[in-house]
């Protein structure tokens, strides 16, 4: 089952078979959708407010850097 359980106009969670994932726009100069999975943690930590946010939308970025995915790049 697909569930939107947040969405503040620049990031969505979804929830897919018990597993959570972020929507949000990683581009600078252009439009750049992506979908990452993401921690129930994570999406708690998301709702909680922009700082939070922030918080995790880097922590993805480094983990993505980390396994060789580029994150500024559209995976939608």
């Amino acid at each position: 089952m697909n569930e939107k359980i947040f969405d503040d106009g620049d990031l969505e969670i979804w929830k897919r078979d018990g597993r959570f994932y972020l929507r949000y726009d990683a581009g600078a100069h252009q439009i750049a959708i992506r979908e990452d999975e993401i921690s129930k943690e994570e999406a708690n930590q998301v709702m909680q407010g922009e700082h939070e946010a922030t918080s995790i939308l880097f922590a993805i970025q480094r983990r993505l850097e980390k396994s060789g995915i580029k994150p500024y790049k559209s995976n939608v």
